[in-house]
């Protein structure tokens, strides 16, 4: 009999769709989808021959009681149930622990995901922190540390919402803004962290703490975060990957997959967040090209019970360049997704955005029109391949003319 795996999804993400279930699928596992946008999922499952689980069942993820009872009603006893959702792996490891599988500890994961709750956990722990405070509406505001600072949701994603505000008055626009979207949402206000970005990928079987490389980050400009590059294994990751493992250690972070974010400044690196899920943005699937297809299999089989291939591990080189909109308008290119292989380095182009959409900038991740990713397994030098594709790449938003 095949063993069962559940995964939780909530809105249709590539990182499921096109990596865990196809892999669960390869590894001959009956492959249970749960997600609160089952529609969406039903028409991807009907257009895309490469995302066939064996069922697709609805419920509010975000509820672990009602995880637990869809799984219960369906009579499926599983062996192991997994998300890669940032918003799910409380819920998830709370079902996981509940039928008795290999799971995350959700008093971290909540810890993780909630922003407010990380820095107080570093403070607890005397880790290295920022100086920060939460901000509900109609109350007035009250912090003593100096502009500029960082103000975000408190569990935001993909660099949404994030932005730098220079004084009292930005900050003040900025609640305004945020408020009339999500007037129920605290704000997380933040002291500045100056330096460099890079990113730790860990994972951990339950007894030892790997971590696989990370990637030197570049950002957008100010005053918003948005990554606009990353190479795997650059100076600064490598050369603070001991130390930031050593914070997520104390943390908590331990089984399974991790993908972490540090800013590296004067006294070392410090923590901005935690995300307890598979690195996204198509980076997991540079990482899979890189590994030489073994990064979904690992995770999933982490939820299997199985202990990790002392072995595994990544190397060569790897670079992912994002292209960015620059304004609001209609979408005009002929640039169109691709694979190539030449030699040892392959170059992949996916298209986020296509040619006669509407486009309108969020200042974040989500506005992304492309990613190029370029892999060496053996450790090429990639920057000719890296402005040979950019230098092709031609999709833009353009602003309408009316009449």
């Amino acid at each position: 009999m095949k063993s069962t795996i559940i995964i939780v999804s909530h809105v249709v993400n590539d990182a499921v769709t096109h990596g865990f279930v196809p892999t669960a699928k390869a590894m001959g596992l009956h492959v249970i989808l749960i997600t609160d946008h089952k529609l969406n999922h039903l028409k991807l499952a009907s257009d895309d021959g490469r995302f066939t689980p064996d069922a697709i069942l609805e419920c509010d993820v975000f509820n672990p009681l009602e995880l637990i009872e869809t799984i219960t009603e369906q009579g499926l006893k599983p062996d192991a149930v997994f998300s890669n959702s940032d918003h799910l792996q409380t819920s998830t490891a709370i079902c996981a622990q509940f039928f008795g599988v290999p799971t995350k500890d959700w008093t971290v994961t909540l810890k993780a995901k909630n922003k407010y709750l990380t820095r107080q956990v570093l403070n607890e722990k005397s880790l290295p922190n920022t100086q920060s405070v939460l901000l509900h509406r109609d109350a007035a505001p009250t912090f003593d540390f100096i502009f500029p600072v960082v103000a975000k949701p408190k569990e935001g994603v993909a660099s949404l919402d994030v932005q730098r505000c220079n004084s009292e008055t930005e900050l003040d626009s900025y609640c305004d803004a945020f408020w009339q979207k999500h007037p129920a949402t605290p704000i997380l206000v933040e002291a500045f962290l100056q330096g460099p970005l890079i990113t730790v990928e860990t994972i951990g079987d339950g007894e030892s703490l790997t971590a696989l490389g990370g990637f030197d980050v570049e950002l957008s400009a100010p005053p918003y975060f948005i990554e606009t590059a990353a190479s795997w294994n650059g100076i600064n990751s490598v050369q603070y990957r001991d130390e930031c493992v050593r914070q997520l250690q104390a943390f908590g972070v331990g089984f399974g997959v991790c993908h972490s974010e540090f800013i590296i400044t004067e006294t070392g690196p410090v923590l901005v967040e935690i995300n307890y899920r598979s690195i996204g943005d198509g980076r997991e699937f540079l990482l899979d090209n890189l590994s030489e297809g073994r990064w979904f299999t690992t995770i999933l089989n982490l939820h299997l019970g199985n202990k990790l291939d002392k072995a595994f591990h990544i190397d060569g080189s790897a670079h992912v360049h994002y292209v960015v909109a620059e304004q609001n308008g209609i979408i005009e290119g002929t640039s169109t997704s691709f694979i190539h292989q030449e030699g040892d380095i392959v170059t992949q182009q996916q298209v986020l955005k296509q040619a006669g959409d509407a486009f309108q900038q969020s200042f974040s991740n989500k506005d992304y029109l492309a990613r190029i990713s370029i892999v060496s397994p053996s450790g090429q030098p990639l920057e000719p391949a890296i402005q040979q594709a950019i230098a092709r790449f031609n999709l833009t938003a353009v602003n309408e003319v009316t009449a």
